[in-house]
């Protein structure tokens, strides 16, 4: 499915459009904390995306269980899930990124901070093959989301930030990006992601 969609630019800029209004529609100082912002976030970007006679996009977000016994994110690594339903005529695919979201920019964390970072990406690396790193720093007291390569970040590579809505755009829309494994896509549509636990012990 790779390559597979093509869309006209009002469906590019409608998904750019509904992903700018979720990131602006999230007040900092009323989200302080980063699980907090996060699960707003991600409440405000589920729903229908697009739908016309261009085709439809669809995006479901999974904030993942970080409390408790057992919680899914000490396991996996991940904080969130964000499933893309995309259709185009008779093309269809279903899929899916698993991430870890992190306050601040990438220069902003300390070097233990790091290590932490990259035993999460690990983690998320035996269940899906390009976990992501969402990031959300901050200026004139506003946070714009980034997305960063997961793997390329482990792997200490030269790794540039897409601000969110052009990522949604640039890899999401084309197919670039996401598992499209249906284990993998049913497995994140859970907090808990259950599922996906006995990928991460085969893996």
């Amino acid at each position: 499915m790779r390559h597979a969609f093509r869309f006209p630019l009002n469906v590019r800029e409608a998904v750019r459009a509904h992903v700018r209004a979720a990131v602006e529609g999230v007040n900092p100082g009323r989200f302080e904390q980063e699980p907090a912002f996060t699960a707003a976030l991600l409440g405000r970007l589920a729903g229908m995306v697009y739908e016309g006679p261009d085709g439809s996009v669809v995006f479901e977000t999974t904030n993942v269980n970080s409390g408790g016994p057992g919680a899914a994110e000490r396991w996996s690594g991940a904080d969130l899930a964000i499933t893309a339903k995309i259709r185009q005529g008779s093309l269809a695919v279903d899929k899916a990124i698993l991430a870890q979201a992190k306050r601040g920019s990438s220069d902003d964390l300390s070097p233990s901070e790091r290590d932490r970072l990259v035993e999460q990406i690990r983690r998320m690396r035996r269940i899906t093959r390009s976990p992501k790193v969402v990031l959300f720093p901050e200026f004139d007291g506003r946070r714009w989301p980034e997305v960063l390569s997961g793997v390329r970040l482990m792997d200490d590579l030269p790794t540039v930030p897409v601000s969110l809505p052009d990522y949604f755009v640039r890899r999401v829309l084309t197919t670039l990006d996401g598992d499209t494994r249906p284990q993998f896509v049913n497995g994140v549509q859970q907090s808990s992601l259950r599922q996906l636990r006995v990928i991460a012990e085969l893996g």
